[in-house]
């Protein structure tokens, strides 16, 4: 499916800058239909994906993390993807503070 303008017909008031330069050459915009409400299933079982994901970020858990700050869990436990989300969170929570509510000052420089 190929459109040659984007559809315009509801403004959104949270758009992304635009690029300053359009590409050059035609351009293929791709429609994403929005997914129903009966597709999301919190208790639906971790598919190989999120397995894999489990994986990665449990390595990067057991790297970073001294022993009483990790979360405990281990991948092969986790059985939805209701779990699955509360495990990355957790650890991302904890690998990716957030910033400070206020920047630091910078000392003058002489």
């Amino acid at each position: 499916m190929t459109d040659t303008a984007p559809d315009t017909t509801q403004p959104n008031k949270k758009k992304r800058a635009r690029r300053t330069k359009p590409p050059a050459g035609d351009v293929t915009f791709v429609r994403v239909p929005i997914p129903s409400r009966s597709a999301f299933n919190k208790n639906r079982p971790v598919g190989c994906l999120i397995q894999a994901q489990l994986q990665h970020i449990h390595h990067a858990e057991s790297a970073r993390l001294p022993k009483e700050k990790r979360d405990g869990r281990r991948p092969e436990d986790i059985r939805t993807e209701a779990e699955a989300a509360a495990y990355i969170a957790s650890v991302t929570k904890v690998l990716h503070p957030r910033r400070r509510s206020k920047p630091r000052q910078e000392s003058a420089k002489p």
